[in-house]
């Protein structure tokens, strides 16, 4: 009896030990979704056990993500008494679209700025034909604007909803904001792309850098590959056909996506070198004041944000030909 009581913790240590890790990320990339607020992390946790347990960990990690998504869309679609499969099938294409891709990421054996720009190119057009059918229709905003009508009536703050209202609800803030959404949707999946994949990277990195003391630090150099350039130059170049054209449609949607991508990446190098430049002036501490500091000046005031936004590419871009770290001895 004894040699079986000291032999349970042992036993409950060894089962605790192998609880499978694809369980606990899977369940933590569901829950992140299910958030709403934080729905834009839940490939993070997906990255890490692919790149900490490999391709079969990391395909069982996003099946149980799937299925996490997919109780809580249906208890979600229950509550509202539209419970249907198609449309829980609907609910479950976004997430599904982008679990596949970071899968795709971790198991097509190519450098990962072509992979990272092959997928986002893959789901923009995927998602440009699933915004353009959902809310890129004249229908769709219609409707969209006949609601935010009844819930301002339903609130108090009108009497009465008319014809003209809902149409100047709609041209002056429903399509307006689904001018935004569609013109920069392939920026956002880039982004959403490229900071889960680092992010669960370099997780599993510090993992590996606390447990094993004498291994160096992981590098944060960030580096737009050169043969981006142009293409970036490119789309930019459309941008400003498309804007002192006038044109609209496909081509504007296109080059608007394009051209914020390219500035979306070399805006990130261009925050690279910043954290860079603090890091060899011994200021490392100041990063993320700084960091929060660009974000809230962004936020406050219209005019500084924008010039914010250009500059931070530029400074990306500029780095391009006078390689500032190079010359500082990074």
């Amino acid at each position: 009896m004894e040699a079986q009581h000291e032999m349970t913790p042992a036993s409950s240590r060894m089962r605790a030990r192998h609880f499978p890790p694809f369980l606990g990320s899977g369940l933590l990339s569901g829950l992140l979704y299910a958030s709403g607020f934080l729905a834009v992390a839940f490939l993070i946790p997906i990255q890490y056990i692919f790149s900490r347990e490999g391709k079969k960990e990391g395909f069982f990690s996003l099946l149980t993500s799937i299925v996490v998504i997919g109780v809580g869309n249906a208890f979600r679609l229950s509550s509202y008494g539209v419970l249907q499969a198609s449309v829980l099938a609907e609910t479950l294409l976004p997430p599904a679209v982008f679990l596949l891709a970071i899968c795709i990421l971790n198991c097509i054996a190519l450098k990962t700025w072509i992979k990272m720009t092959l997928t986002t190119i893959a789901l923009s057009i995927a998602f440009g034909f699933i915004l353009e059918a959902s809310i890129g229709t004249k229908e769709v905003q219609s409707s969209i604007a006949a609601m935010i009508s009844q819930l301002l009536a339903s609130a108090g703050g009108t009497k009465g909803v008319t014809e003209l209202d809902v149409s100047a609800i709609e041209q002056r803030y429903v399509s307006p904001a689904v001018s935004v959404i569609m013109n920069g949707f392939g920026a956002a999946i880039w982004l959403i792309l490229a900071g889960s994949w680092w992010l669960g990277t370099r997780l599993n990195s510090m993992r590996i850098q606390i447990s094993d003391h004498g291994q160096e630090a992981p590098s944060s150099f960030y580096n737009v590959p050169s043969w981006l350039l142009w293409p970036s130059i490119a789309s930019w170049g459309l941008l400003l056909a498309v804007l002192y054209g006038k044109l609209s449609g496909l081509i504007a949607m296109l080059a608007w996506n394009l051209s914020l991508t390219a500035a979306a990446w070399y805006a990130i190098q261009g925050v690279s070198f910043i954290s860079h430049f603090l890091t060899s002036k011994g200021l490392r501490r100041l990063i993320g004041l700084t960091l929060v500091m660009l974000v809230t000046l962004m936020l406050l005031d219209t005019k500084v944000g924008l010039a914010i936004a250009i500059l931070l590419p530029v400074l990306g871009v500029s780095e391009v030909w006078l390689q500032y770290r190079i010359r500082k001895g990074a």
